[in-house]
């Protein structure tokens, strides 16, 4: 029985790939970046959000030559309300105590117990970014399934 590996023939899955691996790879090595001096730390951070960001952009123009004037119509709608909504969400959220409570223990469960210092609140800050973008896109997911479901009704 032999083993292969798909054939992927698409720039576009390429660079899925790539931005999917960056942060994942970030994470996964957190464990050892804890015993990195933080040039080193912050090194790989930008390394890693570097490739993410502009790979979703890439990303962002192979998928927006595919789009038609009904589409494009749907993801203006979602881009600006979903983005909208996500930040005030979380802003929202982070006025609740029991969202301070949960980004602190993340933060101290990643400084291993330390008391907190410029580390731990730059890990703190760090959380709540990434909470606010995935509150964003998950909107933005959001409004433009609503907006397709409802536009793609017959009207009477």
């Amino acid at each position: 029985m032999s083993f292969s590996i798909p054939k992927i023939r698409s720039p576009y899955m390429w660079v899925s790939i790539i931005v999917l691996v960056a942060p994942i790879s970030f994470l996964l090595a957190i464990p050892w970046l804890r015993q990195q001096p933080d040039a080193v730390v912050y090194l790989c951070a930008g390394i890693a959000a570097t490739i993410t960001v502009v790979g979703s952009m890439i990303v962002a123009i192979f998928k927006d030559r595919e789009l038609d004037e009904w589409h494009r119509t749907a993801v203006r709608f979602s881009n600006q309300w979903g983005w909208l909504t996500g930040a005030g969400l979380v802003a929202l959220l982070l006025a609740l105590p029991p969202v301070h409570d949960l980004l602190f223990n993340l933060s101290m469960a990643f400084s291993e117990g330390q008391e907190p210092d410029r580390t731990l609140v730059l890990m703190i800050f760090t959380f709540g970014f990434m909470v606010t973008v995935l509150a964003q896109s998950a909107c933005t997911m959001l409004l433009n399934a609503m907006w397709r479901s409802q536009m793609s009704r017959p009207r009477s």
